[in-house]
């Protein structure tokens, strides 16, 4: 098991009685699905995080125990270490420029410029976990040949599968978070979320990583990564400040946003592309890292030519042709 920053239950904190009448038709799925949760008092709310504003409005609670927050950065980094030990070969700072579908699929390779912020690809690493740094790469153009080739490269998947027919209508969905270390004081060890806590009315979760607070959110359709939309950033400030008072050092956050592929009609596509060679992993929009694992265990399981586990009908490329 990877030892990361991560801490387990969520509560979605319902701000009036009418954000709960809101709340009943995702109750009433909860419960289809056998989803363990229970619905809390205000009072019950504050005792499962005591760290919330005591004058801030709260009528009631969903707490789910079973869900779980975490750093997702170093779970990908301990994941990839893990991978490295039993022999993978990861290739950084190099573009896929084309791909040749066949019963031998083909990668056309170019390295691009390398940055120095990633000590990752260095053997700084290696020395520490004992695992392999990563394999230099040609420095010119290079051809790698598969048995398969799954294509899971978000946004610029539309470029690698167009050649060969495969126009998928995938959209980028932004989402925002601010991170910042927290004010930690011996006396008062909850002033701080425990978990994590999602505010119902404004979609903004906030969850703690170790000695940080983090807020996250927001839907955003269209735009650049680099654009910022302001409002949208002054919504999780403004959350984090009604339900967290003075709990974060923002003088020290740190403001991201990124893209969050997704497909018109929600579930990712997942399976056979039904070109030679060719497997998708796509578009999972904001539940990336949830769906992340068992997808791979699918397509696992696909390429082995064995059963899924789990039902996939409805998840491959046929539902988006027309």
């Amino acid at each position: 098991q990877l030892d990361y920053e991560r801490s387990e239950g969520f509560l979605v904190l319902l701000r009036a009685p009418q954000d709960l009448a809101l709340a009943q038709p995702g109750l009433t799925l909860l419960a289809e699905l056998g989803v363990k949760h229970s619905v809390l008092d205000a009072r019950d709310c504050r005792a499962a995080e005591p760290g919330l504003n005591p004058d801030m409005a709260l009528h009631a609670g969903i707490y789910l125990p079973d869900d779980e927050v975490g750093n997702c950065r170093q779970f990908a980094h301990l994941l990839r270490s893990e991978a490295q030990a039993l022999g993978v070969r990861f290739c950084f700072h190099t573009e896929v420029q084309r791909l040749v579908p066949g019963a031998r699929p083909q990668l056309m390779l170019q390295p691009t410029a390398q940055g120095d912020s990633d000590l990752s690809t260095t053997g700084v690493e290696a020395s520490r976990t004992g695992f392999a740094p990563t394999a230099p790469l040609p420095l010119g153009p290079s051809t790698e040949s598969a048995d398969a080739v799954v294509v899971c490269a978000a946004l610029g998947s539309g470029a690698l599968l167009a050649p060969h027919g495969l126009r998928l209508p995938l959209a980028p969905v932004f989402g925002y978070s601010v991170t910042a270390p927290m004010r930690l004081d011996e006396h008062h060890p909850d002033r701080g979320p425990r978990s994590a806590v999602m505010d119902e009315r404004y979609k903004v979760a906030i969850s703690r990583l170790g000695s940080r607070v983090r807020a996250a959110g927001c839907a955003e359709l269209g735009g650049t990564p680099t654009a910022y939309n302001e409002a949208a950033v002054a919504t999780l400030y403004k959350v984090l400040d009604d339900w967290y008072p003075g709990v974060a050092r923002l003088t020290q956050a740190q403001r991201w946003k990124g893209a969050r592929p997704m497909l018109p009609d929600g579930p990712p596509v997942l399976g056979a592309s039904g070109v030679a060679g060719v497997w998708l992993n796509l578009g999972h929009g904001s539940s990336g890292w949830a769906l992340a694992c068992g997808s791979a265990r699918v397509l696992a399981d696909l390429l082995a030519q064995r059963a899924p586990a789990v039902d996939t009908r409805g998840l491959g490329i046929e539902r988006l042709r027309h």
